[in-house]
């Protein structure tokens, strides 16, 4: 059950209502039975990973508040807790790590194939149990309720893809059910309707000309997959910010807030604004659970630029247990040091030039630097492995085809011209949308405001437009979203 299909479009609706029915005091109840139905949906044989995992949380929580060595407690609960997500995501590819080096030595054997289905959601709910357990140690008040407790792990609006909840933010909210208001109702359809419109109108239409060049054996190469990389990043911003939009909207249907994950990101003017910006809820973990514990930039710069590259080196094997992933992960840390060094040069030279880095054209050469550094990155996280990368890499350096921008030979890879134009349209939507949150303008916000009529042909609307612009398989089929993969 993936949040873009009839099924989910089923479940939901009677969920809702519930909310409305039910006693606040059996809310919680409520919602943790619908979170296990909609987990048990996708695999039942992966329950028992997700209970484990809520258990080591809820234990931990409660044995650090009267441990005499928290500290020891502390790092049994998070080594149990990752347990899971190591055998089942990353053994293989530390396997056969090891493999590849020992054979470079002239031993070869051949060790049992470990090929494990991963569990839905284990890397998104494992990183919020651990950071309870962290928040606890740090002096959060443990949660008592083990019903609360496995609700904050496994509530069904976030554990596909997130964001990542806080215990501070989201527990809080379940120990004070609150019955979903009007404005919860309008609020959540609203986004809900935003999400969609990202997911199946502009990345899934994006998604085939990007599989059809980025499938190797295909033959595109240079301009294509130039062009291929830069709908890749629309793609994969529309379809992650699609997919936790419509989890925002689920929950505020529920009555429940969750963190946004996403502020404009392609608007940013250096690439440590665009991890601000970017899957907000994982950036802010990894800084808060793993860049600080390791010393932040608290014990000089070299041990600063060390943290970073580590941190974004451990996101992207976060990411998948792939080499092309660590390499994406870790370019990106580059960029942080780099930016970070040349920082006294691009001051100096600035002053030296007296040129005035508040006007317009400065702003829009920043964020055109930016999007440059991270769509030339999307390369090793869109590339199947890492010696495609390489192979794509090399082809973008020395592309001497630009004529395809223009003879209509993009035409060819899996989209018509119609197709092709309306994808630029509906990125066009996209940016003014982002300019306006960027400039702190809520849309949602300007609805609201307007009379009930002109709300309700608003979501009609959009709902009309999902369903006439979107893509879809035959008999409506649903594709996955691409975070729901990690």
């Amino acid at each position: 059950m993936v949040f873009n299909s009839a099924e989910f479009l089923l479940f939901l609706p009677p969920v809702v209502l519930a909310c409305y029915l039910v006693p606040r005091r059996l809310k919680n109840l409520w919602l943790l039975l619908a979170s296990y139905f909609f987990y048990l949906c996708w695999n039942p044989a992966h329950l028992p990973v997700l209970l484990f995992v809520t258990a080591v949380a809820y234990g931990t929580g409660c044995l650090l508040g009267v441990a005499r060595h928290p500290r020891g407690v502390l790092a049994a609960g998070v080594v149990l807790a990752l347990a899971p997500l190591v055998g089942f995501k990353y053994l293989a590819f530390l396997v056969d790590s090891a493999l590849a080096a020992a054979a470079r030595f002239g031993v070869v054997f051949a060790p049992p194939v470990f090929d494990w289905l991963l569990p839905l959601g284990i890397s998104f709910y494992t990183l919020q149990a651990v950071g309870y357990m962290v928040d606890v140690y740090r002096g959060e008040p443990p949660e008592k309720s083990p019903l609360r407790m496995a609700l904050f792990v496994a509530f069904f609006p976030q554990i596909v893809s997130g964001p990542i909840g806080r215990s501070k933010s989201l527990l809080a909210q379940f120990r004070l059910p609150q019955k979903p208001r009007f404005d919860d109702l309008r609020e959540g359809a609203l986004l809900m309707i935003w999400g969609y419109f990202l997911k199946v109108v502009i990345a899934d239409r994006a998604a085939i000309f990007v599989d059809t060049v980025y499938c190797l054996d295909n033959g595109f190469e240079g301009w294509y997959l130039i062009v291929a990389t830069v709908l890749f990043g629309v793609q994969l911003y529309c379809d992650f910010s699609g997919c936790t939009t419509v989890a925002l909207g689920a929950a505020r249907l529920l009555g429940v807030e969750l963190i946004d994950n996403f502020n404009a990101p392609y608007l940013s003017r250096s690439t440590a604004e665009f991890w601000r910006r970017w899957h907000i809820s994982l950036s802010t973990w990894f800084r808060d659970y793993l860049y600080i514990p390791l010393g932040g930039n608290r014990k000089g710069k070299l041990r600063k630029y060390g943290n970073v590259l580590i941190t974004f080196a451990v996101s992207g094997l976060w990411h998948g247990a792939q080499w092309s992933f660590f390499a994406w992960g870790l370019l990106n840390g580059l960029y942080q040091v780099v930016g970070d060094l040349l920082r006294p040069l691009r001051r100096g030279l600035l002053r030296v030039a007296a040129l005035d880095t508040d006007t317009l054209g400065h702003k829009l050469a920043q964020v055109l630097l930016t999007w440059v550094c991270i769509n030339f990155s999307w390369v090793f996280f869109r590339a199947d492995r890492f010696a495609d990368a390489l192979v794509i890499v090399q082809s973008i350096f020395t592309a001497a085809n630009i004529q395809v921008l223009f003879d209509g030979s993009l035409y060819t890879c899996g989209v018509d011209a119609t197709n092709f134009r309306l994808l630029l349209v509906y990125i066009a939507v996209l940016c003014g949308a982002d300019l306006c949150k960027y400039k702190g303008i809520s849309l949602r916000g300007v609805i609201a405001r307007q009379n009930w009529l002109c709300q309700v042909l608003v979501v009609a609307g959009g709902v009309l437009a999902i369903l006439l612009l979107g893509v879809y398989g035959p008999g409506f089929e649903a594709s996955n979203f691409i975070y729901s993969q990690f």
